[in-house]
């Protein structure tokens, strides 16, 4: 019918008058009434409206346009396609957008190629509508494209995961490849695409790399070798948990693992180098050697302290020199763990090095330095230790005193009888123990050591003289079974049963212990009994109660 006036949207919707709003469609007086038109014939669905609304996708009006574009996806139909697909074109970006919401509805494979080019779109809200438009179609062309938003890791990259996740299997292997890429962000968001597949990881690479990625360690080691460079991978995750776990696990598969840390130890990140010098320092094999030996000239300090470790935990004397050129190194901690590292490998050619670094400023090079000199039991060494004794540090004097201990050089034996006076507690103690290795017949610093003011350091002493085998410590020890301390007591019993049990005493000696039994049971009987009975747990009619075999 002619329209005089205005046309009624609201009174032709509600007659479900689709040839009145067709005719509304085209009212150019008010672009309103077009809007409205255009709202209503999407809302009635009667494909008779199709090409009008086809014609209106040229309105000069960009919200009749918009309308439009909604009613044709709302109707579908195939004359609708093409007419969309056009609209991506729209200068208006509210209409692109809406344009591939409404093919997102219609499903149909020929907007395919034209949504994959809306991925260019200059507006995300368009970019993001195509990408769900994609997924919905299924169709394999996308996959790519949408591979390519996903390693953009722009706002619509999960968007674009998603909308794979849509399509499916096509989607596998492109997201399966992107499990080693080195942003871990985009590992992530492909292995969780996968996931939401149904994708099954089998025991190769590819499933290492998916396992690797979900922190499932224990499926990496089970895969073994393949899994390898996953893991080196996962070296680089920004979680520190995450690299130590997958360290343990390159450690674990061992020997497959060798070759790319070495690899590793070239990494731009210094953090993959520390942790590829640490699990080659606990795998152990010499092939490392070299590579380590080169790693000692790393820019940064972290490293190369870690690299001075890992040669010491592998032991192969060719690291011995390149560790005593490390002795050198600006860092404190290199110094100190390369003195260390030369105290595992016991080589001798590191004695006068090490003793020179005794004068170090560093309180921790100084302490690792007399330890290390310790352990290598050179007699070369004793002078150097036996000055490290005045020490201002007591760390360094205790392990100085250890370290004369187990060299046994008779030189040590009247500085450490001096240093029975030291200041503090725990370097007597040590003393106390060094000087009874080295001649364990002479008693006289254990007899000082028992009036110490320590109950430590006397307890020390106590157990210094059950192990020396001498008639001369029974007296001492006897007395001490009247000490008004339980733990004195115990260990005065402890020492006896040892002198008793050594059978370097002559017969009479060793009566005369025994005969000792019944007081020391006596003794543990009385007042007491509560305490005693909570250091002992076992029976005292085969033993005195002491943790000691002591036979009839």
């Amino acid at each position: 019918m002619p329209l005089f006036g205005p046309p009624d949207i609201e009174k032709l919707k509600a007659r479900r008058d689709a040839q009145g709003l067709i005719k509304a469609l085209g009212y150019q007086k008010d672009a309103g009434i077009r809007k409205q038109a255009a709202e209503a014939l999407g809302e009635l669905r009667d494909s008779r409206a199709v090409d009008a609304l086809i014609g209106a996708l040229g309105d000069p009006d960009w919200l009749v346009r918009l309308c439009a574009v909604d009613a044709l996806g709302q109707l579908g139909g195939d004359q609708a396609v093409h007419p969309l697909c056009a609209a991506l074109k729209d200068k208006e970006s509210s209409v692109r957008e809406h344009a591939a919401g409404a093919l997102c509805r219609v499903g149909d494979t020929r907007a395919v190629e034209p949504l994959i080019a809306a991925l260019k779109d200059s507006s995300w809200r368009v970019r993001s509508k195509a990408i769900g438009a994609l997924g919905e179609i299924g169709d394999a062309r996308a996959v790519e494209p949408l591979l390519a938003e996903i390693k953009g890791g722009g706002s619509v990259s999960e968007s674009a995961a998603e909308a794979l996740a849509k399509i499916g299997p096509p989607a596998v292997g492109g997201l399966v490849a992107l499990l080693e890429d080195s942003d871990m962000e985009l590992r992530r968001r492909a292995a969780e695409t996968l996931r939401k597949i149904g994708w099954q990881p089998g025991l190769d690479r590819n499933g290492a790399s998916y396992w690797a990625v979900k922190k499932n360690w224990a499926k990496c080691i089970e895969i073994g070798a393949p899994a390898v460079e996953p893991l080196i991978t996962a070296l680089r995750d920004s979680d520190d948990q995450a690299c130590w776990e997958a360290a343990q696990a390159l450690i674990k598969i061992g020997l497959p693992a060798v070759e790319p840390l070495i690899a590793a130890l070239k990494d731009s990140d210094k953090d993959v180098r520390q942790i590829a010098a640490q699990a080659l320092g606990t795998i152990g094999d010499a092939r490392a050697v070299e590579p380590l030996v080169a790693a000692l000239k790393d820019s940064d300090k972290d490293v190369r302290q870690l690299v001075v470790q890992a040669l010491g935990k592998i032991g192969d004397a060719q690291a011995v020199e390149p560790l005593i050129a490390a002795l050198k190194d600006s860092g404190e901690y290199v110094r100190a763990v390369g003195a260390e590292a030369l105290g595992m490998i016991g080589d001798a050619r590191a004695v006068v090095p090490l003793s020179d670094l005794l004068k170090d400023s560093h309180v921790y090079v100084r302490s690792n330095t007399a330890e290390a000199l310790g352990k290598l039991g050179d007699v070369h060494a004793v002078e150097s230790l036996i000055a490290a004794l005045n020490d201002s540090d007591r760390d360094v004097r205790k392990y100085a005193a250890d370290g004369l201990g187990r060299i046994g050089d008779r030189r040590a034996f009247e500085p450490l009888t001096l240093a029975l006076k030291d200041n503090d507690a725990v370097v007597r103690k040590h003393t106390a123990d060094a000087l009874a290795k080295i001649d364990p017949a002479s008693l006289a610093p254990l007899f000082i050591a028992l009036e110490d003011c320590d109950l430590s350091v006397r307890q020390h002493a106590i157990e210094a003289l059950g192990k020396s085998g001498s008639p001369e410590a029974v007296k001492p020890l006897v007395a001490l079974l009247d000490d008004n301390r339980t733990s004195m007591r115990q260990a005065a019993a402890r020492a006896l049963a040892a002198l008793y049990q050594a059978g370097k005493l002559d017969g009479r000696v060793r009566e005369q212990i025994l005969a000792l039994r019944s007081r020391i049971e006596t003794k543990h009987t009385d007042e007491h009994e509560d305490e005693w009975a909570s250091c002992s747990r076992i029976n005292r009619h085969t033993d005195w109660g002491i943790g000691v075999d002591f036979p009839l």
